[in-house]
């Protein structure tokens, strides 16, 4: 973990790492408007007003369903250490996107499955900024008895939702040093002293979600040269990252279950997964429907007598 990426002048890691995802999601969508013909300042356009209102949206989704009571939104938004929640940056983003291509007469559809592959890229930038930073950490990986101090079994399911996966000999656990959320965690729960300067071994789970966003986004491209409807990309995105999101959140401790033993970011998985599957379902349906071979028409008329 290291927030600080330059001390002078002062430049976050985080920050850094937001930053270089949209550079690189820029140029990726310049490559993939470039191949289908589709004029490349539509790109510069959408992705400056799409980084503006993505932020925006990302910080309200914060707000909505991170920041404490007693927060108004206008603090929210301007709180220097408050949250970003990717959900809210994907629909505060597709606001700008829809907007622009209305008012432009662009295709809506082939422009956001210019933009799946780069938004992929985006967020794997931006999970490691969370690891550097700190935020969104995973689940501890201890033995079971060292959680039975925990009355509150809801507590322990949060933190320690899958035990298999989560012993103290997990190879890949990492600790978190001082001022950061997993220490401060369980030092609130009572698993460690608040003299503690190291947390106790947690999963990266940033770096998981990191790894294969990239293999996602490498996904989205290879099938933008194959697409056989517009639209086709971004839904396989949504769908791409609703799967990766909704299991990496059983291996992260920040997010409290809310719905069924389910958190939020789960649940709208869900929703877009199904909205997905429906997508694919009326799709295969009308292409069905376009290729059946008619019958022969009976009430032609004959030439003979």
């Amino acid at each position: 973990m290291h927030r600080i990426l330059l001390s002078s002048p002062v430049i976050g890691t985080y920050s850094f790492c937001l930053l270089a995802g949209l550079i690189a999601g820029y140029f990726v969508a310049r490559l993939n408007a470039r191949r289908i013909g589709m004029e490349r300042r539509h790109i510069d356009n959408v992705t400056l007003l799409a980084a503006i209102t993505g932020l925006a949206g990302a910080r309200i989704f914060s707000w909505l369903f991170e920041f404490p009571p007693g927060f108004s939104l206008w603090q929210a938004l301007l709180e220097p250490g408050g949250g970003l929640v990717f959900y809210g940056g994907v629909i505060g983003g597709l606001v700008s996107a829809i907007a622009y291509g209305l008012l432009a007469k662009v295709s809506l559809r082939t422009l956001l499955d210019v933009l799946a592959a780069p938004l992929a890229v985006g967020l794997a930038f931006g999970r490691i900024g969370c690891f550097m930073a700190g935020c969104c950490w995973g689940d501890v990986c201890v033995d079971q008895s060292q959680l039975s101090t925990l009355p509150d079994a809801r507590v322990r399911y949060q933190i320690h939702t899958v035990p298999f996966l989560s012993g103290a000999k997990f190879p890949l656990a990492v600790r978190f040093p001082a001022d950061c959320g997993a220490l401060n965690q369980q030092i609130e729960l009572g698993l460690l002293p608040p003299t503690a300067t190291k947390s106790l071994p947690v999963h990266p789970v940033q770096l998981y979600e990191s790894s294969l966003a990239f293999l996602l986004a490498f996904f989205l491209q290879r099938r933008f040269r194959k697409r056989a409807w517009a639209g086709e990309v971004f839904c396989w995105f949504f769908g791409g990252y609703g799967i990766i999101r909704f299991t990496m959140e059983f291996l992260r401790a920040d997010n409290a279950p809310i719905y069924f033993g389910l958190t939020l970011s789960q649940v709208i998985s869900l929703i877009g997964l199904a909205i997905c599957a429906l997508l694919f379902a009326v799709h295969a349906r009308t292409s069905k429907i376009q290729v059946q071979p008619q019958p022969p028409n009976s009430l032609q008329p004959s030439n003979s007598f």
